[in-house]
């Protein structure tokens, strides 16, 4: 794994503490808990498709389909902390961004059910 991996991978560890720790002290929670998750799919699908320690035995298939195990978690995890927030006041435009998330998180889980 190359020093610069590392390097980003803790940036992001450490900017996600902070979106957390700031959005916990700024009054939304679930605001905050939808951005990380959101994210934190992204960057785990990175992972998947450029692994950290490239395998032997690799399976592009089983990639393709962790790949898409973590894309529809993320949207549908950001979607329904999308909607909590918007239930908790939070803000208005989570009411038009989190059906959208569960939509793309829903066809992503189509896409996987269906090829399986």
């Amino acid at each position: 794994m190359s020093a610069v991996r590392v390097f980003w991978l803790t940036l992001f560890a450490i900017g996600a503490a902070a979106v957390l720790l700031g959005g916990w002290r700024n009054g939304e929670p679930w605001t905050a808990a939808a951005f990380v998750v959101f994210f934190a799919s992204r960057v785990w699908r990175s992972v998947i498709k450029h692994p950290l320690w490239p395998r032997i035995d690799d399976d592009a298939i089983r990639r393709a389909h962790q790949f898409l195990v973590v894309t529809s978690a993320g949207w549908l995890g950001s979607g329904v902390l999308a909607g909590v927030a918007a239930i908790a006041g939070e803000g208005q435009e989570w009411l038009y961004v989190a059906p959208c998330f569960l939509v793309m998180g829903a066809l992503n889980l189509y896409v996987l059910l269906r090829k399986s």
